[in-house]
């Protein structure tokens, strides 16, 4: 990234850009279910300088308020295809992906001091959102944006991301190309580290990718009985160089694909586990080596 972007991003993270803000936010009940039991949920949406605009659900504990507490938000990347679709429908807040890991267990990391932000792929990216856009510049100026309202709306003190299999892409890029200063941490769940050992998968370019290059902490939150060839344990145990790795066990009742959300992939029965250790680590930096039943 060339240092003219670099300067462009914190210009942009200032709040100096209007561009960035829609609006108002639109408030409405969210569809989510069991995944939004308890929150108060909010569509935030950023208009970007092309025109574009990115919406994300903004879920926050029942009884927290916008200026007291919470002050962490995590901005939530869902799996393949991360195209969550989010819009009112007769004054609910529907999206397409309730099924993903994180979108559907997004209340068990909302507390009096975390809040989540479910971030959907920009209007213009919404026939593919692939690894082209999730590799680029562009992308690091999106979520940018996004950042730069949440803090201006929400007064926001601490920004983390946290994605879960193909949204692993988004944050280990993003955690590559995002300045210093905007974020404090990036989570990567289910984390794509073997890409083409699947046919017609996406996520190629992590195959190369090298985490320890990132300036800010990271994260891995793997099962260690991942059925998916392109998210293997031993491949993010080999791979993860100095990032610490929170290992999860046990499962319930898991089925369907073994690359999708209701396998040992998705941490299926172990929702509210893994979700757990992840804000201990936000809000911490808890660390234990193994959760959930072996």
């Amino acid at each position: 990234m060339t240092r003219r972007f670099k300067d462009f991003i914190r210009v942009l993270l200032s709040g100096a850009l209007a561009w960035a803000l829609l609006a108002g936010p639109g408030l409405a009940q969210s569809a989510g279910g069991g995944a939004s039991e308890g929150l108060t949920e909010t569509l935030h949406r950023v208009r970007l300088a092309r025109g574009a605009e990115l919406a994300a659900l903004v879920s926050k504990r029942v009884g927290t308020t916008p200026t007291a507490s919470p002050t962490i938000a995590v901005l939530l990347f869902a799996g393949y295809p991360g195209i969550l679709k989010l819009r009112e429908e007769n004054g609910v807040i529907v999206n397409d992906m309730n099924g993903n890991f994180l979108i559907r267990a997004r209340r068990h990391l909302n507390t009096q001091q975390v809040f989540t932000v479910a971030v959907d792929c920009p209007s213009d990216q919404q026939h593919a959102c692939d690894d082209r856009y999730r590799t680029s510049p562009e992308h690091v100026a999106d979520v940018a944006a996004l950042i730069a309202s949440l803090r201006a709306e929400f007064g926001v003190r601490q920004i983390y991301l946290a994605g879960t299999s193909y949204g692993s892409v988004s944050t280990s890029f993003l955690a590559l190309g995002l300045p210093d200063a905007a974020i404090e941490g990036a989570i990567h769940t289910a984390t794509m580290t073997d890409p083409t050992a699947r046919a017609n998968l996406h996520g190629a370019p992590m195959a190369r990718l090298d985490w320890s290059k990132a300036k800010v902490p990271q994260l891995f939150i793997h099962h260690q009985d991942d059925p998916c060839v392109a998210t293997r344990y031993a491949s993010v145990a080999a791979r993860r160089g100095r990032v610490p790795l929170i290992t999860v066990q046990g499962a319930v009742e898991p089925r369907g694909d073994p690359c999708q959300a209701r396998s040992q992939h998705g941490f299926a029965g172990r929702e509210q586990v893994t979700m757990r250790a992840l804000h201990d680590w936000v809000t911490e930096r808890r660390l234990p080596e193994r959760v959930g039943e072996p």
